[in-house]
């Protein structure tokens, strides 16, 4: 995990982050050395935010751990839910003051989205220095500092950055991600906004671990404020 730690540190200490790193591993086995976060029920969103609210080391958690379908678009699957839970889940999620102003809509949206049709059994999450070997790292921070990840990506590569909003942070981010091996960013939405408790200017930047090489090589490579040579 020495790597790790020093990509969190360089990428501090240029960026000046104020939020750890996190890092996301998806396994089938319990994973050694990682505590289960335990029998409590929360939403994902609530759940990784205790890594920088309550400093929590490496943790695992199930689909058995989440109340919304995070658990489904990060990788582990949704766990079986009554109707009775079902509907009450949508009479927070459709109509007025609510995410979509139909079901017609929810399914949109979700149709839109790519799946994950083999899930696994455990995700770890932890800040990125302590997890070995992640599947996507997530940054948040302000516009500014995500633009410049997604611009040291494409200095490199040559290639653009895919943005995706309108729906949860989950939703928006780790299918995508996991599909097309790149990066995304998007806003997420009103409810993860409020359960991680985001700052309005801050974003979500997810990124797969193979890139992450790359942006820490490339992003003192690119451009800081206007060119004068």
């Amino acid at each position: 995990m020495g790597k790790n730690r020093e990509y969190a540190e360089k990428l501090k200490a240029l960026e000046g982050y104020e939020r750890k790193i996190i890092a996301f591993k998806l396994c089938d086995e319990v994973p050694a050395g990682v505590e289960h976060y335990g029998d409590d029920l929360s939403f994902l969103c609530a759940i990784i935010a205790e890594v920088w609210q309550e400093g929590r080391k490496p943790f695992y958690v199930t689909n058995r751990n989440c109340l919304c379908g995070g658990a489904l678009y990060t990788g582990i699957g949704n766990r079986r839910i009554e109707k009775e839970e079902f509907d009450a889940g949508m009479s927070q999620t459709i109509g007025m003051k609510r995410g979509y102003a139909n079901r017609e809509n929810f399914r949109s949206i979700n149709q839109q989205i790519p799946h994950i049709f083999h899930p696994h059994t455990y995700l770890v999450v932890g800040a990125l220095e302590d997890v070995e070997d992640p599947d996507v790292v997530m940054v948040v921070a302000d516009a500014y500092r995500v633009m410049r990840l997604c611009k040291a990506y494409t200095w490199k590569t040559g290639r653009l950055v895919h943005g995706l909003s309108g729906s949860a942070w989950c939703t928006n981010s780790f299918p995508l991600v996991y599909k097309t091996k790149t990066m995304t960013y998007n806003m997420g939405d009103e409810q993860s906004r409020c359960l991680m408790n985001l700052e309005p200017g801050e974003q979500y930047c997810i990124i797969h671990y193979e890139l992450l090489p790359l942006i820490v090589e490339n992003i003192e490579n690119i451009q800081t404020g206007l060119a004068t040579e």
